[in-house]
């Protein structure tokens, strides 16, 4: 089988886009990975293999001790029992930090004031005096 000129680019092109669109997808995941674990508390979530850990320690002394006993235990109070207990996911968060920036234009904008003057004079109340019989109905002492 013999291919054109114009067949060859066009497997090439589909090839090299699906290459692309499959790095861009890895770029992408590594790049919102490093935002989330530098600026939020997501890197806490790399510490759950020492909860498991810890858990597992914990049973082995304690048999009959639940999950959620040793949640309690670990998190209800803020008194450490072990050396351990601080190195705990969540346990401390005093590595967090807000990153915000703000992106000025370049540009420099001038404004040049102007003194308005209007056409004809503005009037923003009647100066003649209406008087209504009917508003005078409604406003009258009470009858005894």
């Amino acid at each position: 089988m013999i291919l054109q000129n114009s067949e060859k680019v066009e497997i090439l092109v589909y090839f090299n886009l699906r290459i692309f669109v499959a790095v861009k997808a890895k770029i992408v995941i590594v790049l919102l990975a490093a935002y989330l674990i530098g600026s939020t508390e997501f890197h806490q979530v790399l510490r759950l293999p020492l909860l498991v850990e810890h858990y597992t320690e914990h049973q082995a002394q304690v048999q009959e001790m639940s999950f959620w006993d040793f949640l309690v235990m670990h998190y209800k109070t803020d008194v450490p029992h072990d050396d351990t207990d601080m190195s705990l996911p969540f346990k401390d968060c005093h590595h967090s930090s807000a990153v915000s920036f703000t992106v000025l234009p370049s540009q420099k904008i001038t404004l040049t004031l102007s003194a308005m003057t209007p056409s004809k004079p503005l009037h923003f109340f009647n100066n003649s005096s209406f008087h209504s019989s009917y508003l005078d109905k409604i406003f009258q002492p009470p009858k005894i």
